[in-house]
């Protein structure tokens, strides 16, 4: 396999001078790229050449420095060499890190190479492929689009037009953003029937003979013509796991002996995640918890579900739990492993701390929570899976309209109350076991916690993650009438507002006034947007401020269609100079700009296209208004209220 991979490598035009040209730029770092993305090493690939063709599709950095922001200055994040194929030109304007010596031109040439592969144009050509078929798809294929979209066809190394069309298809994947597969087969029995590729079908014959590629009904029919019953989707989700081995219980007995004595109270913590490898938003405060607990005297007894789940596990499985003691790696246990550790010890002074309890079994916790000794503790309003059995509170995963209520139609038709289960009735278990505290991040969030009327606990309180700090106000930041930059923050999913924003590009594509851009993680083809990777840390906490201040962004398009509980990006595009743009199903978002007037709310998609096509917006550009800038003021979560 390797050896056929590393021919294909060859044969795509990544010559041996492009890569010792790339290795003699002084911008790959080979011990770090192996170190950070370990199945290179496994792919038996030359990290260089992996990079190259593989690693800056999936938006991989080459190097640990590529990573860094010059905070210093405030300039605009340095752009990786040939970042997922496209290499603007950097100019001091820019405020771009100067190039070494000989990288502009090898990056240049790099780039010149990624057309003529954009157009499908691969030496190697499949036997089972006709050769008519592969030019007309090619034709109207998004290379960028399906790899981006479909990472997992970028690490096979395999030729996407090709993919597509041996296996991709059939999958129900799509060619390009203007094209859905699944649409046009749901639509055209007669294709289904005739065996034929879909897309081909559509480009040779179909859009003569008035067929459509995509509807035009938006992305919420998308998400709910692949909506599954939760049974099946939890069953989905447990076919992809593979067994975790389970570390010998003496290790945590171990550890526990070795750590008790030297601290003076216990917090049982729970989260969905290892929040020591993953990165977010609520793994930050997490870190940032830890090191506030540590610093008072804490010890840390952290607990997560080693295969992630989006709902409470309520089978009869054994979950397999990861643990952490103070931010370091115990094993792999049950909760039966854990419980005999723990009753076995006398704990000094525990409580517990809920941040999720996705992906966990009720009863399991409970018994942990007793075994420990545990008597109150503290839920935290991250998400609302306490209350409705999809954690975003939205119905079919589209729309919020409140919590649905058992006995109305709107009950009826949502998939997730037909579960079989109800994590609001495991949720009530755990309420009457303990005096619970309920921490809400934000009004918002409290507010329908409270309106919910579903659970009794001791008490409820709003903590904010973070507070905005006005340090100043300044007039234009940027001088003459350019185009209104907008920008989406964060990673691209549907409840963040990504489709409506993707939308809104495609509309505004050869629009002049208006320029797009991305920052975050997780690139998205197809979309003519500025992509700039922005991966916030404990260290560097502020990255992604730097970030809408180093682009000078105008525009943060905060577009959620859940009520998010505390909305960090939102906050930060703040800080960064750039106002909101949200509808009033946004949660906090809507209370932060009724707080600061930094933004608008409007009423829904239709009256956010509206705005961008009159011009309306364009009020908000920092030529035309005053620029506020804010400092970001982080609390120390759970701290500011245990005692």
């Amino acid at each position: 396999m390797v050896t056929s991979l590393s021919q294909y490598l060859l044969a795509t035009d990544i010559s041996n001078d492009d890569v010792e040209a790339f290795k003699a730029s002084g911008q790959f770092d080979e011990a770090w790229y192996l170190s950070e993305y370990p199945d290179v090493t496994m792919s038996g690939i030359e990290p260089a050449r992996h990079f190259l063709w593989i690693g800056r599709r999936l938006n991989r950095r080459p190097s640990r420095e590529s990573l860094v922001v010059s905070l210093e200055h405030g300039k605009k994040l340095p752009t990786p060499v040939a970042n997922a194929m496209h290499v603007p030109q950097p100019t001091a304007a820019m405020g771009e890190a100067t190039p070494k010596a000989g990288a502009l031109g090898f990056a240049t040439r790099i780039a010149e190479k990624s057309k003529v592969k954009l157009k499908g144009k691969f030496k190697k050509i499949d036997d089972r492929i006709d050769s008519h078929v592969l030019e007309v798809v090619q034709q109207g294929f998004d290379i960028d689009f399906y790899l981006t979209t479909y990472p997992d066809v970028a690490e096979a190394g395999v030729d996407p037009v090709q993919h597509y069309i041996l296996n991709g298809w059939r999958e129900n994947r799509d060619p390009c953003l203007a094209f859905s597969t699944k649409y046009y087969l749901d639509n055209n029995a007669d294709i289904v029937e005739a065996g034929v590729n879909p897309f081909f079908h559509f480009l040779v014959a179909g859009r003569s003979e008035g067929r459509v590629g995509r509807h035009e009904l938006g992305f919420r029919w998308d998400v709910l013509s692949r909506l599954k019953p939760v049974a099946e989707q939890i069953a989905e989700y447990k076919s992809f796991r593979k067994p975790v081995p389970l570390s010998d219980r003496r290790d945590l007995a171990n550890a526990l002996a070795d750590q008790l004595g030297q601290y003076s109270k216990v917090v049982l913590s729970f989260s969905h995640d290892d929040y020591t490898h993953h990165i977010g938003g609520v793994q930050l405060l997490l870190r940032r918890e830890l090191r506030g607990l540590q610093e008072r005297g804490f010890l840390q007894l952290h607990f997560y579900p080693i295969h992630p789940l989006p709902f409470l596990d309520t089978s009869d499985e054994a979950i397999q739990l990861g643990v952490l003691l103070n931010g370091v790696e115990v094993g792999v246990f049950t909760a039966e492993d854990i419980c005999t550790n723990l009753a076995n010890r006398t704990l000094s002074d525990p409580t517990f701390v809920i941040h999720s309890l996705l992906g966990h079994n009720m009863e399991q916790t409970i018994r942990i929570l007793k075994a420990a000794g545990v008597k109150n503790g503290y839920h935290w309003v991250h998400d609302y899976a306490a209350l409705y059995n999809n954690y975003k509170l939205m119905r079919n995963d589209v729309e919020y309209r409140g919590i649905p209520r058992k006995g109305t139609v709107a009950w009826d038709l949502c998939e997730f109350a037909r579960a079989d289960f109800s994590q609001a009735d495991e949720f009530a278990k755990l309420f009457g076991e303990f005096e619970v505290d309920v921490l809400a991040p934000s009004d918002a969030a409290l507010q329908i916690w409270e309106d919910s009327g579903l659970h009794k606990v001791h008490a409820s309180s709003v903590v904010r993650h973070a507070e905005l700090k006005e340090i100043a106000s300044t007039p234009a930041q940027r001088s003459g009438n350019g185009p209104l930059k907008i920008g989406f923050l964060g990673y691209p999913t549907d409840h963040k507002g990504w489709s409506v924003f993707q939308d809104l590009v495609l509309k505004l594509t050869e629009d002049p006034r208006y320029e797009f851009y991305h920052l975050g993680k997780g690139r998205r083809g197809g979309l003519p947007i500025e992509f700039r990777e922005v991966s916030a840390s404990e260290a560097q906490p502020d990255l992604m401020r730097a970030a809408v201040a180093a682009v000078e962004l105008d525009v943060a398009l905060t577009w959620s269609i859940w009520p998010e509980t505390f909305c960090l990006t939102a906050y930060e595009a703040l800080a960064g100079g750039a106002v909101l743009i949200t509808n009033p199903s946004a949660g906090n978002i809507v209370d932060v700009i009724e707080q600061t007037g930094e933004g608008e709310v409007l009423a829904d998609e239709r009256a956010l296209q509206a705005a961008f096509i009159s011009g309306k917006i364009m009020k908000y550009a920092r030529s035309r208004r005053t620029v506020r800038q804010f400092d970001l003021d982080y609390s120390s979560i759970t701290l500011e209220v245990l005692d």
